[in-house]
């Protein structure tokens, strides 16, 4: 069943910036989902596309119609979700979206087109979509969906409706899981603190598996913090994978847990970290990384971005983790 706006957690600005758009007749033609990843964007885009459609008319999906259910499935034929299909959005993709959004609505009352993400769009390809932004039909509605809002052209941002999606405290996306049935209230504290306050990652985590990644990653930290031989960093990076998207969840968890070592540095308590549960053993890595944590997660950071620049992924692990390695004693 299509998620009714009342149904999703958090967002209340944005939230209620789209119910008072939909109850005067006034939506933005064009707007910008932005915020991390995996806290409810896209959730709430398919949302509006379904209560933009939804044939009980009352401002928000009703979740069960034909037309909500079909948007649910993907299947609507005013809704059209641009998603990948390499590593970037083609620009013949965006030229087909902006040749499609000057056609009335098939059986709907709005055409929705869900760019995600959005800043995987060449320039060529956001250049192209400027006219459909600037002159848009009457007709349709516009949804860019990003977690980098910076990677869009100043151009394309200044035609659009931001509307910022955030994370929420562990505690409060915690009552929300328990509330909605989706885990138990031990799983739903343990999911919501790894995964830093992002709603969608919290339900889709398998917490086991991301358990065994961070100690495995915890103990790859404790040899890259010893004075000597460096043969070791090699083997270590084959924990990261192969594919973009594993290596990015590597580089999100190690991010993490550098985050942790550094609020441990400034004297915080256990209640500030992502990983309590691991408080000892990044307090002995906050020691031995002393004074070197800052640019530690400015390294982790930079290689999350050249990893989107499509560079050499191996070289790219490789360099990160001798840059992270405490320097080998002559």
């Amino acid at each position: 069943m299509t998620t009714r706006f009342s149904e999703i957690a958090g967002h209340d600005r944005s939230l209620g910036v789209l119910r008072r758009c939909l109850a005067d007749g006034r939506l933005h033609h064009s707007m910008i989902f932005h915020g991390p990843e995996a806290v409810g964007k896209r959730t709430v885009a398919l949302s509006l596309a379904a209560a933009l459609n939804c044939r009980e008319g009352s401002g928000e999906a009703c979740g069960a119609c034909p037309s909500c259910r079909k948007v649910e499935r993907q299947i609507h034929p005013d809704v059209r979700y641009l998603t990948l299909e390499r590593t970037v959005i083609p620009i013949d993709a965006v030229r087909k979206l902006r040749d499609e959004a000057a056609y009335r609505p098939f059986e709907g009352r709005r055409r929705v087109f869900i760019l995600d993400p959005a800043d995987r769009m060449s320039t060529d390809a956001q250049n192209a979509l400027l006219k459909t932004l600037e002159e848009p039909s009457r007709s349709s509605c516009l949804i860019l969906i990003t977690s980098r809002l910076m990677h869009l052209l100043p151009t394309t941002r200044s035609r659009c409706q931001l509307l910022a999606f955030g994370t929420m405290p562990p505690s409060v996306l915690t009552g929300h899981l328990v509330r909605l049935g989706h885990r138990g209230e031990a799983e739903a504290a343990r999911a919501s603190r790894l995964a830093a306050g992002r709603f969608g990652a919290a339900l889709e985590l398998d917490l086991e598996k991301l358990e065994t990644d961070r100690d495995e990653l915890i103990e790859i930290l404790e040899r890259l913090s010893m004075e000597g031989p460096r043969a070791h960093v090699l083997d270590d990076t084959g924990f990261f994978g192969t594919e973009t998207e594993e290596i990015g969840e590597g580089l999100t968890l190690l991010a993490g847990l550098v985050r942790d070592m550094m609020v441990l540095a400034w004297g915080a308590s256990g209640e500030a970290l992502i990983h309590a549960d691991r408080t000892g053993r990044l307090q002995e890595l906050a020691a031995r990384f002393s004074g070197r944590l800052e640019s530690m997660l400015d390294r982790v950071r930079m290689a999350s971005a050249d990893l989107e620049r499509n560079v050499n992924r191996k070289l790219l692990l490789e360099t990160m983790m001798f840059d992270l390695a405490v320097p080998a004693v002559p």
